[in-house]
């Protein structure tokens, strides 16, 4: 179990009185009561979704090191998984709905055909649709707000508040996926979202193609041909920028060092560790964390 020293702070969802349903809308005002400047201004991984819909002012919105500019109009998205940090600006306002694992969940929806629908890994991060589906969804998420105060736990206002969100997902999902369309067919959808999903829980592990392959229940030559479908590049190239993007966090967002990040991310040498990063990255792991201590 990684120590505190390396390990990134977390938001977890958490709301007692919405723990059934697993979604809770707040304005940025609220947001700002309840969690307060410092924890806001912090790098932050995140265990469920963030959607905002950004109805006035202009602010910026970190995640995964990647600065966003949000303007009257933005729709933010960020997944579990990700580290993002606010960034205030001047008089942003708007609507934020935080989404569990869970709400998502084919086996709590019963609808998975919605889940590939919604396509969310899909998703940009920060995108401006038009008006009127931004006005759309700001309808939709009103009406999801409202239902979500009057919440009392009953088994059918926690199917109407699911069917609301998504619907609202739904709706943006049609503007906003950025695959285009026709790219790879379901099959290899479905069989690239199984192994993004799998990665993200063995991400520490360095299991190669054919291990992931073998617990999928596929071969390698499928897996990669989703991945290429879905993707435009082989598994092996997502395990490794997978794997980058866990190696940066950790050097950005805690104290480790870099020998003991390259360990927790299954480097039994930290030669080989400093290799990798610098073919992935283009520097060292610790050039790239000076770099981004130098920027913040």
């Amino acid at each position: 179990m990684p120590s505190r020293r390396s390990a990134i702070r977390e938001v977890h969802f958490h709301n007692p009185r919405l723990h059934k349903v697993g979604v809770d809308v707040l304005t940025l005002g609220e947001l700002r009561i309840r969690g307060g400047s410092a924890l806001l201004s912090t790098p932050r991984r995140v265990d469920f979704h963030h959607l905002l819909l950004v109805e006035a002012g202009s602010s910026r919105h970190v995640v995964d090191f990647v600065e966003h500019e949000l303007a009257p109009g933005s729709v933010l998205m960020v997944r579990p998984g990700q580290v993002q940090q606010w960034r205030e600006g001047k008089g942003s306002e708007g609507k934020l709905v935080l989404i569990s694992s869970e709400a998502l969940s084919p086996t709590v929806t019963r609808a998975s055909v919605d889940m590939r629908l919604l396509a969310l890994p899909d998703w940009p991060t920060v995108s401006k649709p038009r008006h009127d589906v931004f006005t759309e969804a700001v309808a939709d998420l009103s009406r999801l707000s409202a239902d979500i105060r009057c919440f009392e736990g009953t088994d059918i206002e926690t199917s109407i508040i699911r069917h609301e969100l998504v619907t609202l997902l739904l709706r943006l999902a049609r503007a906003l996926r950025s695959a285009p369309a026709g790219r790879e067919t379901t099959r290899e959808a479905e069989v690239y979202a199984l192994f993004v999903r799998e990665l993200e829980t063995r991400i520490t592990k360095r299991l190669n193609v054919l291990d992931y392959a073998k617990r999928l229940g596929f071969s390698a030559s499928t897996l990669s041909r989703a991945c290429f479908a879905a993707a435009g590049h082989t598994a092996k190239e997502e395990i490794d920028r997978r794997i980058a993007l866990e190696a940066k966090r950790l050097l950005v967002h805690s104290q480790e060092t870099a020998a003991g990040i390259g360990h927790q991310l299954g480097f039994t040498e930290p030669t080989n560790f400093v290799k990798f990063f610098r073919r992935l990255v283009g520097c060292t792991p610790l050039q790239f964390r000076q770099r981004q201590m130098s920027t913040s």
